[in-house]
């Protein structure tokens, strides 16, 4: 385990000050003498966001000549274990915004109609049954086809596959038990070099996902969320979020302050930037404040910070493994900051933004 050193408050920018003086070095000189970014030790180190990593706080006494515990005596600072002291701070998490839920769709209607669905001889011989209401369940599976799914324009032929490499477990644990509860259908999982997941040809299938759910096959530039999914229901909205995010999507943490894998970041990229459009309205709508960029090829959705995704797990969560894994890794690496409270409140921000290696002449509502 790492140790940092935790100072009593407005002792550590006391303790950078002094010695900046004390040497006459300008910030960058500092620095460079430590061999860490300025912004860090000017920004991060000097203002309190975090605190000083043991090996950088070593490096600054060594140019003074002067001892350890006389400098942790004059500056009220404890050198303490890297999981005892991060939840304290949490570097500005108390300042992340996150909302109500505030759903504006108006249909409320679940109810689907399934009479006009043609089967064919190999759907009879199969038994292929479709629900006849929109439910969680379906729509994550309805999810999972608009990140890792495709449906053919010219036959009868629906895929979905993922990443051998990490996604075997969620194909056989979860999504084939899934397709068995929703259809009826016993999935044949294949493995190819670069895929996993399966193929099926049902004339049915693709008549209820057109026609009843009302997905456009085809490819996926010009995709959008159906009306049948539009509905005022929480659990339908997010288990969609889920479905989509999960085989689409990535959970990551991002070194940041000093902290090896410690900022997270939900996010997705889509070649349809009006299912991106749709999406950001969605999570916006379920109370995050989601980041939204386009380019010339891609949209990006990302929710960033320790308060949006604790809010995303308790409200949304993950039925892949491989995300699941990187949780608790995550929370295994810093146990403390689970038990900081979501902070949610209503502040008025606007939903769009372009990063600078994103093409800023795109516009963002019409692209």
């Amino acid at each position: 385990m790492n140790k940092r050193v935790n100072f009593f408050k407005g002792y550590q920018k006391k303790f950078i000050n002094d010695f900046k003086k004390q040497f006459n070095f300008s910030w960058n000189e500092f620095a460079k003498k430590l061999k860490i970014n300025s912004n860090t030790l000017s920004k991060s180190y000097m203002f309190e966001l975090c605190d000083i990593p043991y090996d950088i706080f070593k490096k600054i006494i060594k140019i003074s000549n002067k001892s350890e515990e006389e400098i942790l005596k004059k500056y009220y600072a404890k050198i303490k274990e890297e999981s005892l002291i991060i939840g304290r701070k949490c570097f500005g998490e108390q300042r992340k915004i996150l909302y109500p839920i505030k759903i504006s769709f108006k249909n409320k209607n679940l109810k689907l109609d399934t009479s006009q669905i043609n089967y064919s001889k190999f759907d009879i011989i199969k038994k292929i049954k479709f629900p006849r209401k929109l439910t969680p369940a379906l729509a994550e599976e309805i999810g999972m086809q608009f990140g890792d799914g495709f449906l053919s324009a010219k036959r009868y032929d629906y895929r979905l596959k993922g990443n051998p490499k990490d996604e075997k477990e969620y194909y056989k644990n979860y999504i084939k038990p899934l397709f068995k509860k929703l259809y009826n259908l016993d999935l044949n999982l294949k493995e190819s070099y670069k895929s996993f997941g399966f193929e099926l040809y049902s004339q049915a299938l693709w008549e209820f996902k057109t026609k009843v759910i009302g997905i456009k096959p085809g490819r996926k530039e010009k995709i959008s969320i159906p009306s049948t999914l539009k509905v005022n229901d929480e659990k339908i909205l997010c288990s969609f979020i889920r479905g989509l995010f999960d085989t689409d999507g990535s959970l990551c943490f991002k070194t940041k302050y000093g902290y090896e894998s410690y900022y997270p970041e939900i996010g997705i990229s889509l070649i349809s930037k009006h299912l991106i459009k749709e999406v950001g309205e969605i999570l916006k709508m379920l109370g995050f404040n989601p980041g939204i960029y386009f380019n010339n090829k891609y949209g990006r959705i990302s929710i960033y910070g320790i308060n949006a995704l604790k809010k995303y797990e308790n409200l949304i969560g993950w039925s892949s493994q491989k995300n699941l894994k990187r949780l608790n890794d995550w929370k295994k690496r810093y146990p403390q900051l689970n038990n900081m409270a979501i902070v949610v409140k209503w502040q008025n921000t606007r939903l769009w933004s372009v990063r600078p290696e994103f093409d800023s002449r795109l516009s963002l509502l019409g692209y």
